[in-house]
């Protein structure tokens, strides 16, 4: 890197079962897209965190030189190889890590204060861990039902063009990236905050809290919706919604 430079970085978590966080020591990231979707509000946070599938586009400025770490906020992790070394021109040198300040990742300050659009339809969803149910392994239930790929149940079924928000209410002490398919939705609740304008297609629910989120039944077919960590959705954790 050179030192003035703006560089803008595309990052996808490609794993089917780990949040990751990402920091570059000395420097900030502005968020300026999440799944793809330009945000309304950009705005600078010290650390990335990215759900499994979750995108981010982010600028950083280069204005810190020397050679740096970015990676994982997990030391485990980091020095397991979840990182990458930056490094400014000219610099030498062992690859520097500096934990960043804390920091909490809240998708709301990405968005607006704006009063919400009424939905045609709420459809509201609970997510409940049953622990070592099925051979010693978790068992997922939303509103009391795991998913069957026998019976394809449970399933909601969707009239289109309608508006419909999902308000999901996690019951359990994990935080679920919650994967909408075919369809990208607005986040309008984060607990019990409105937001507007951040448009997604995964988001992070964190343990035993709630959220909103408004999507228009625009494609129709068989949709899945689902928690994006694999043991999850294995064991349970997947709605199907259906066109009328």
């Amino acid at each position: 890197m050179k030192q003035g430079e703006h560089v803008l970085f595309h990052i996808l978590n490609g794993s089917a079962g780990e949040i990751r966080s990402l920091a570059l020591p000395g420097h900030t990231f502005r968020v300026m897209a999440l799944d793809g979707n330009p945000v309304p509000t950009q705005a600078e946070v010290p650390v990335l965190w990215l759900g499994t599938a979750e995108r981010i586009s982010a600028m950083v400025r280069m204005d810190h030189p020397g050679v740096w770490v970015m990676g994982d906020l997990a030391d485990d992790d980091r020095r397991r190889g979840m990182g990458v070394v930056v490094a400014y021109a000219g610099q030498t040198g062992r690859p520097w890590w500096i934990a960043p300040r804390p920091a909490r990742w809240d998708y709301a300050r990405f968005g607006r204060s704006l009063p919400s659009i009424t939905p045609d339809e709420t459809i509201g969803m609970t997510i409940v861990k049953h622990n070592a149910a099925l051979n010693g392994f978790n068992q997922w239930t939303l509103n009391g039902k795991a998913f069957s790929m026998q019976t394809r149940q449970p399933h909601h079924i969707l009239r289109q063009g309608r508006r419909y928000r999902l308000r999901v209410r996690n019951a359990s002490d994990d935080i679920h990236p919650l994967h909408l398919h075919r369809h990208s939705f607005e986040l309008t609740g984060i607990g019990s905050r409105a937001t507007r304008g951040v448009i997604k297609d995964v988001v992070m629910l964190g343990s035993f809290q709630e959220l909103e989120c408004d999507f228009v039944a625009d494609n129709p077919g068989p949709t899945l919706f689902h928690c994006h960590q694999q043991l999850h959705m294995d064991f349970g954790f997947m709605t199907l919604f259906d066109y009328a």
